[in-house]
């Protein structure tokens, strides 16, 4: 009887790291390659005084309101990555995006992939970014910033990516169709 406690223990031990390390992995865990040198750059709101006073309490006040009737945890969320972007602070940024994303898993909505593809390429992580940018043209196809979004990414900063922007600008134009500014786009691209 003691061993097969012991061994019952056992697989609920490993079945309990498991599921916690499910629970804690990063959704858009980075791209085998892509490498942050450094999560921290200049935020709109490093100021050492009042803006930076204010994203801070503001931080505070969107924590407060998490599992509450006012917004959904994803709203906040969100709201909060936005917050530690002001700071300059993308590990917090990208934590909370990344908790936003697990959040809106069964609505699959785009906005904290968008934001998560910005935050990353500002980064330095491209090919994680890139995966991000799609994911949000994805998940909402019908919002053409989104599109717009990624096919800017693609020309300024994954050119070569021949591939990726031939099927972003398919996608792209399969739903909002040959637009002036789609065009441009396309032309900006082959010029370079």
């Amino acid at each position: 009887m003691y061993m097969g406690g012991c061994a019952l223990l056992a697989v609920i031990a490993v079945l309990s790291w498991f599921l916690y390390q499910q629970s804690v992995q990063h959704p858009l865990p980075l791209v085998d390659g892509d490498i942050v040198i450094s999560w921290n750059f200049d935020g709109a709101y490093l100021d050492g005084g009042i803006l930076e006073a204010k994203a801070k309490e503001e931080i505070k006040r969107l924590k407060g309101l998490l599992n509450s009737d006012e917004f959904t945890d994803y709203e906040i969320y969100v709201s909060i990555s936005n917050q530690y972007e002001l700071l300059g602070d993308g590990k917090n940024a990208y934590n909370y995006l990344g908790k936003a994303i697990k959040e809106d898993i069964s609505n699959n909505t785009g906005l904290a992939w968008h934001n998560a593809g910005v935050l990353l390429s500002r980064l330095g992580a491209l090919d994680t970014a890139r995966i991000a940018y799609e994911k949000a043209t994805i998940f909402e196809q019908q919002v053409y910033q989104y599109h717009y979004a990624y096919l800017e990414f693609l020309i300024q900063k994954k050119k070569e990516d021949s591939v990726n922007i031939e099927k972003a600008f398919a996608a792209a134009e399969a739903i909002f169709g040959n637009t002036s500014d789609l065009t441009e786009l396309r032309s900006k691209w082959e010029k370079s």
